[in-house]
């Protein structure tokens, strides 16, 4: 670490005087960098791949994997990483620029992104091993973990799923009080979700193969360093473990890889590691779009009507949830309510009163899954509501009056999610698409599959007893009363990104909309020591979250705003 720092402080990129950095180096996003910039980026990433750099690296990864994901030293880590990386550039280029890619602003169509093109990283692998042919690393043989091409495998074929919106980072970033929740909210949710879009050697331990992982992870570092930026008189010096299963952590802790190093000294990149982040435009963009919701927002709580944009920004209006806010814990506590008159009231007729009182005891242990630790009742609550609701709701609207439940459509229908996620553990594997579900199929495979010994209770009660909240809960039905977004705040986002504007009206329907991110298989939150559980949770937040902003007239996202601009904006 000393070598690095005086190294840096020799270059003149930093300026370091009795540890204290003076000047701290900018990392700009990779799109923002000049041609020659960029090429030079490249020529340094090539000569650490010749001189074996890369590799120990990789290996320095894959040899502390288990020691990192799925612990709070996650973010941590690779920022000590990160850094390591931007030194070793910088001895075969003194100073050469190390950029991030902000992949938020290509979260709609991922595959579009200038990045996978010839003249940034090349893009999808070829063949059955996923050789890369294309870009600046073209034909790279890599050695860790074992002798093979350099490998992309796209998650879906030609093409990538999208990613996490800069919306949900933002509104991440403004509910996470705690390092650990942001950490764990980063780790379990947006992270993952790059790394397999990609593929190949991004989907393993030796992932920094593929210079697409330092890209990637300078936009995680950067994520914290925002947060960190939020509170900067308590963030730089906050490190805990909220939301992991670890033993007390503290700032003294070594850091995995680096013997010497503390988490302490990786906490405030401005000091002692010297570097600084520069905006693409997406978080600025976001904030513009928030500032006017929360207008919206204020304006219809206080019962009166729209006043004109005006004052600074303000916090994402959204269902409070502290104890403070919403009075004693125990009244958070999910509520039963009578499940054959819900059946009534929703105009589909009545269940048998044997299906109603069995609805009634799944819906009462559901329930009790916040326990009788309050602390666990506040963390808990809106999940557990989320299941009643469905049991109540878009079961029982399905098979009451004697109907029965097609399969087909609980799988494809936007209001039926929750139970897409829980068919797999429901329905016997016989069923196929054109079989219906009588209710007692369906009763008997809830009961198996809430309450069973390998049930969903059981998992939620070991995954979820004790999560800080990540994401805003209620966020999805607070948009959804959000009132139209004007052209001239659409605008403004084109200005900020910099971008040439576009007559959204003529844009097809289907590229305004925020789309869906998809689930990551099991297979990845076990080779990364993180929790499926807990994973489906925030992926269902980000669903509803997009599901809100879709619902605004006249929205426009920023990765929306970024896609359309470079596909019709020289048209127009």
């Amino acid at each position: 670490m000393a070598k690095s720092l005086l190294f840096l402080a020799a270059l003149c990129l930093a300026t370091v005087a009795n540890s204290q950095c003076i000047n701290p180096a900018p990392r700009p996003e990779i799109r923002s960098l000049s041609p020659e910039d960029r090429g030079r980026f490249f020529r340094a990433l090539n000569q650490l791949r010749s001189n074996g750099e890369l590799d120990r690296l990789s290996r320095l990864h894959v040899d502390n994997a288990d020691n990192i994901h799925g612990h709070p030293v996650f973010l941590a880590f690779h920022r000590v990483f990160v850094n390591d990386f931007a030194s070793a550039l910088n001895k075969v280029d003194p100073g050469v620029p190390v950029p991030y890619w902000d992949w938020s602003l290509d979260a709609s169509n991922p595959i579009s992104s200038e990045l996978f093109t010839n003249d940034y990283l090349g893009g999808n692998g070829v063949g059955d091993q996923g050789c890369v042919k294309s870009g600046p690393f073209a034909n790279w043989q890599m050695s860790v973990d074992s002798p093979h091409c350099l490998s992309r495998k796209f998650n879906q074929g030609d093409s990538i799923a999208p990613f996490w919106p800069p919306e949900a980072l933002l509104s991440m970033q403004k509910t996470c009080a705690q390092y650990g929740a942001l950490s764990s909210g980063i780790e379990n949710g947006c992270h993952g979700a790059v790394h397999l879009g990609i593929s190949g050697d991004m989907s393993t331990m030796f992932a920094p193969n593929d210079p697409f992982f330092f890209l990637h992870h300078g936009m995680v570092d950067k994520l914290w360093y925002d947060w960190q930026l939020m509170e900067p008189n308590t963030r730089f010096q906050q490190y805990d473990n909220s939301n992991y299963k670890d033993a007390q952590v503290s700032g003294d802790d070594n850091v995995p890889g680096y013997p010497g190093m503390r988490v302490k000294d990786a906490l405030d990149p401005r000091s002692g590691l010297c570097y600084v982040y520069v905006d693409s435009g997406s978080r600025a963009a976001t904030k513009r779009l928030m500032q006017e919701i929360d207008r919206q927002a204020a304006g219809k709580s206080a019962g009166g009507p729209m006043s004109s944009p005006a004052g600074g920004p303000t916090q994402l209006a959204s269902p409070p949830m502290s104890s403070t806010a919403a009075g004693p814990l125990s009244s958070m506590r999910p509520q039963n309510t009578d499940i054959a008159a819900a059946a009534r009231a929703s105009g589909n007729g009545s269940p048998s009163a044997e299906s109603a009182s069995q609805l009634n005891d799944i819906t009462t242990q559901v329930s009790r899954l916040s326990g009788n630790d309050d602390s666990r009742a506040s963390a808990s609550a809106s999940l557990h509501n989320q299941q009643i609701n469905f049991l109540q709701n878009t079961l029982l609207n399905s098979m009451a009056g004697g109907r029965t439940l097609d399969l087909a459509n609980a799988f494809h229908g936007r209001r039926h999610r929750f139970l897409r996620r829980l068919i797999n553990a429901v329905v016997p594997r016989g069923y196929t698409d054109e079989k219906t579900l009588g209710s007692s199929d369906i009763l008997t495979g809830l009961v198996g599959g809430l309450l069973g010994k390998d049930g969903l209770v059981g998992h939620l009660l070991q995954g979820l007893g004790h999560v800080v909240e990540v994401l805003p809960q209620g966020l999805g039905e607070t948009l959804k009363a959000v009132g139209s977004i004007a052209e001239g705040v659409t605008n403004d986002v084109f200005d900020i990104l910099k971008l040439p504007k576009v007559d959204m009206s003529k844009v097809p329907e289907a590229e305004r909309r925020i789309p869906y991110v998809a689930a990551l298989p099991n297979w990845w939150y076990e080779h990364n020591n993180l929790n499926a559980t807990y994973a489906a949770q925030l992926h269902a937040q980000v669903h509803d979250m997009i599901d809100g902003y879709n619902s605004i007239p006249g929205y426009v996202s920023p990765a929306v705003v970024h896609y359309v601009a470079k596909k019709y904006g020289k048209a127009q």
